[in-house]
């Protein structure tokens, strides 16, 4: 990708913007050479390409091998007047001018799986990085194809901020990490589960957002308050005298991922490993069972509350459901906020993180959707080129980190985020605490294990019964699991 020649237009096109990162810590940045030298020396902001190695590599190819839904977070050949496109575009032209490198994404023609294996089986790996959903991780892994991100040398600083310390420590096993979980490209902040709720609704309830914005802030906002508050929302919509797909409700989940959300909203982790790093399944106990029939009452006997199944009711997604101005709350990913605003208007709805599990729970918990971009390195790349793709592969999240990620917000929040401080401070607290379970990368290697939780709360099905069919095998599968990790 040759961009070069353009990036001068870049970057009056895509004049920095005043946004609050997403970390605590973090303050202002623009994206563009020009905003960073003036931030620097009027607020003392750091670039972080600043606090990393230098180099020049002349010209150089990193090639990434994405699936082809990811395509688009890594590719963008020229300026077309599009915002999203464009914001790629200087992003990737920043690493390329200043690393002297020529960044390539590809596609690759057939199966994805079939060919990352075949290109660490048969030959030289020419890819630096492969970018694919993060639950299928187990696909690679299996075939024992990646290489250890710890064995990557010193060129890349896997301690930093821009990569996700909690995913990436809870994906370590015996001092092995395969997937990568950082602020490279977009769709993790894409992915990341929000509570959106219509503005007008709650308000003829008596909840404006300024009262449900400070509830958040002084950490009330919890289940049973978000239970209490759409239970009284219910509306025949279709006037057929009947609860049905076509009616009007306080909060409605129908994809899996919905589904999914609770236990990681609550904190709650599917295993345990002792100082052994034996793996313990820790699903099934006494006090989980409580915490699953709370949420299947809450399913399935809140009268403002309805849960379907995409496949067997027939039922348009949650997002359909709250687009249409048919439900005040949902719990969806980040990358709905752009269609929200414009099929109910930019003020009309708003964002919450999702609520915790009691007032005891210290911080508000977001679970990622399964399919953000997961970043790998195969097992036969070079010795000679490692400290390279290290390299790269930092600057490459860090410039994403500081001024991808704070574009981004504002294009998925129509300028909100800049604009609006209940926005920006809903947001930054939806990003702070995100975490994915390492079993839904392997879910179906392990029979399915992390999906349990989405039967019992869609169909109304007790925890018991849902255990015992993978009870057996799970143990045996965990530690197959493990296994590939050493």
């Amino acid at each position: 990708m040759k961009r070069v020649l353009c990036f001068v237009l870049v970057i009056f096109m895509l004049l920095p913007m005043a946004v609050a990162c997403k970390k605590d810590d973090q303050s202002e940045v623009g994206n563009s050479d020009i905003a960073k030298d003036e931030g620097t020396k009027e607020t003392g902001v750091v670039d972080l390409l600043d606090t990393i190695p230098e180099g020049n590599y002349n010209g150089r190819e990193y090639i990434m091998t994405v699936q082809s839904n990811h395509e688009k977070e890594v590719t963008a050949d020229e300026l077309t007047g599009d915002l999203a496109n464009d914001t790629v575009y200087a992003w990737l032209s920043k690493i390329e001018t200043k690393y002297g490198v020529d960044i390539i994404s590809l596609v690759p023609d057939g199966d994805y799986w079939t060919a990352v294996t075949n290109e660490n089986t048969t030959g030289g790996v020419t890819t630096a990085v492969y970018g694919h959903n993060a639950f299928e991780l187990y696909k690679a892994v299996s075939k024992r194809v990646y290489k250890n991100w710890y064995e990557m040398g010193d060129m890349i600083d896997l301690e930093a901020e821009r990569w996700d310390q909690i995913i990436n420590t809870d994906s370590t096993y015996n001092g092995v990490l395969y997937g990568l979980t950082g602020d490279l490209g977009y769709s993790k902040l894409q992915g990341a589960m929000a509570t959106f709720f219509n503005v007008g609704m709650l308000d003829e309830l008596g909840y404006s957002s300024a009262d449900l914005y400070k509830m958040v802030d002084e950490g009330e906002w919890t289940f049973e308050v978000f239970e209490n508050i759409v239970k009284d929302i219910y509306i025949d919509t279709d006037y057929d005298n009947k609860r049905s797909i076509g009616d009007t409700f306080g909060y409605v989940t129908v994809s899996d991922n919905s589904h999914d959300i609770w236990f990681a909203q609550f904190g709650i982790s599917l295993t345990s490993r002792d100082e052994n790093n034996t793996i313990t399944p820790t699903l099934y106990t006494p006090e989980n069972i409580d915490v699953v029939d709370m949420i299947r009452k809450f399913y399935h006997e809140n009268p403002g509350v309805v849960s379907y199944g995409y496949g067997t009711d027939k039922a348009d997604y949650e997002d359909d459901f709250f687009g249409q101005g048919r439900a005040a709350m949902i719990t969806t990913r980040l990358s709905y906020a752009s269609e929200f605003a414009e099929e109910l208007g930019v003020e009309d709805y708003g964002i919450m993180p999702a609520p915790k599990k009691d007032e005891d729970q210290p911080e508000y918990l977001t679970k990622l959707f399964e399919q953000y971009a997961i970043w790998c390195v195969g097992k036969n790349v070079a010795n000679a080129d490692v400290d390279f793709i290290a390299h790269i592969t930092d600057a490459l999240c860090a410039e994403s980190s500081q001024t991808l990620y704070p574009k981004f917000y504002d294009i998925l929040m129509k300028q909100r985020y800049s604009k609006d401080p209940d926005t920006a401070r809903m947001v930054d607290l939806v990003m702070k605490n995100q975490s994915l379970d390492t079993t839904y990368m392997f879910g179906v290697f392990l029979d399915k294990y992390p999906h349990i939780l989405r039967t019992c709360f869609r169909y109304n099905k007790d925890l018991s019964s849902q255990w015992a069919a993978i009870a057996t095998s799970l143990p045996g599968k965990l530690e197959q699991m493990y296994a590939l990790y050493q």
